[in-house]
């Protein structure tokens, strides 16, 4: 009996340090998780700034005044979160973009936006259903798109709002402020307003949808760059065009600026991923899982 109580003590006495070590591993984990999802939301802060600043320019001709900030927050957030919550779908977008727009500029002689933007989307339809017919991973993509659709258009309402009591603002600070607010609003509520047309749909149409969106984007970014190479080989280009990439500088860093602070922020205070959860697709059409984000 002795001998089992001796043999006890020591047992007892390795627990304190078990415990000190399991907390240092939580520790450590907390900071990797705060590292990475700051990384992350910076990549995704940065794409944001770009195609926001970008949609600026290409609808400010139809879209008078401030009211331009709602769609262009809007689709900058439909985009984003499609590359932070469909990694794969966006890839493949991305792809059939950049093949179809480059493949247009080499062939055409004398090219045309419209066309160019004909053939990418028709690329990026096909490429979305061939993906969506193979990989089940497409399943959310197009609810991810439309959650980032309306947080962006919730952002860009709000950021119009503060403009329009009289804040000014450059295109740095825009994106500093939409990146995080539209990240809040994507993690921790509109979820809920866009699932269930996402899960209905058949996958090859998610895969379609969603691939055409980016690739779309992606093809009107190729021709911006094609133009404004063009535009600098001429003698007679404008000089409005420095302050125009100053501008586009300054929004795709504050958006990496924004999106950094904003990501260690919510892993900071223990938010999860996307708050809402995650839904997982059976065989048939209905909601049957809900697997929670790990925090």
């Amino acid at each position: 009996m002795k001998q089992s109580s001796r043999t006890a003590m020591p047992r007892e006495g390795m627990q304190p340090s078990a415990t000190s070590a399991s907390l240092r591993i939580g520790y450590h984990s907390r900071k990797s998780d705060l590292l990475i999802r700051a990384i992350i939301w910076g990549f995704v802060g940065s794409i944001f700034g770009g195609l926001y600043i970008g949609f600026i320019g290409m609808l400010i001709p139809s879209i008078a005044g401030n009211w331009v900030i709602i769609p262009a927050a809007a689709f900058a957030g439909a985009v984003g979160a499609a590359f932070y919550g469909s990694f794969q779908v966006a890839i493949i977008g991305t792809l059939a973009g950049a093949a179809s727009g480059i493949g247009y500029l080499i062939v055409a002689e004398n090219g045309q936006l419209s066309e160019m933007s004909a053939v990418s989307l028709v690329a990026g339809v096909v490429a979305g259903f061939i993906y969506g017919n193979t990989h089940r991973e497409v399943s959310g993509a197009l609810m991810k798109a439309l959650t980032g659709l309306v947080a962006g258009a919730l952002a860009g309402s709000l950021l119009w709002l503060s403009l329009w009591v009289g804040a000014v603002l450059n295109s740095f600070f825009s994106a500093l402020i939409l990146v995080p607010i539209t990240g809040a609003f994507y993690v921790s509520g509109t979820y809920r307003l866009t699932d269930r047309l996402a899960c209905r749909l058949p996958l090859p149409m998610v895969g379609s949808l969603v691939a055409a969106l980016l690739s779309v984007v992606i093809a009107g970014s190729i021709w911006s760059v094609h133009e404004a190479m063009l535009a600098s080989y001429q003698l007679a280009a404008s000089t409005t065009e420095p302050a125009a990439l100053i501008r586009t500088l300054g929004s795709i860093l504050g958006g990496a600026i924004g999106g950094m602070v904003a990501g260690g922020l919510f892993a900071r205070v223990g938010l999860k991923w996307q708050d809402a959860g995650r839904y997982r697709l059976d065989s048939g059409d209905d909601l049957v899982e809900r697997v929670s984000e790990v925090p």
